[in-house]
C-alpha cells in the first residue's frame, strides 16, 4: 500500500507490507529499529526473545513511544521488557507492521519522538 504523507518531518514510512517497508524511498526487508531521525538493521530476530540489555538504547533515547511491529500477527515482547518501558515513563504499543506503519507516520507528523522496532519475522 502506498501512503501519502502531507506533513514530512523525518523518517516516514511510503510503502509498507507484510513482508517489506520503504522509508525515505529505501525498502527494508530486515528487521530494523527506525527513529525520527535514524533507521538502523538490528540483529535482533525474534520479538519474542528480547533481553532487557537489547531495550536499554531504545529507552535512552528517551521517546514518547516505543513501538513494536510484527508480520501480519500480532506477536508481544516478554511482559519484563514492557514493564521496564513503563518504568521510565515511555508509552509502549504492538501492532502488525502495516498498523505500525500508519501510527508512526501520524505520530511523528504530530511532533512526537518516535522508536518502531520492525520483526519481519516473529
Amino acid at each position: 500500500m502506498d501512503i501519502n504523507i502531507h506533513v514530512s518531518t523525518g523518517n516516514q514510512f511510503t510503502k509498507y507490507s507484510d513482508s517489506s517497508v520503504t522509508i525515505n524511498e529505501q525498502e527494508f526487508t530486515n528487521n530494523i529499529i527506525v527513529s525520527n531521525n535514524s533507521i538502523s538493521t538490528t540483529s535482533l530476530n525474534n520479538i519474542k526473545v528480547i533481553s532487557l540489555n537489547d531495550i536499554k538504547p531504545l529507552i535512552m533515547q528517551n521517546p514518547d513511544i516505543i513501538i513494536f511491529g510484527s508480520g501480519s500477527a500480532i506477536v508481544y515482547p516478554a511482559l519484563d521488557i514492557l514493564q521496564e518501558i513503563n518504568q521510565h515513563g515511555i508509552g509502549y504499543e504492538v501492532m502488525t507492521i502495516q498498523a505500525l506503519c500508519r501510527t508512526y507516520n501520524f505520530l511523528v507528523s504530530e511532533g512526537r519522538k518516535v522508536v518502531a522496532l520492525l520483526f519481519f519475522t516473529n
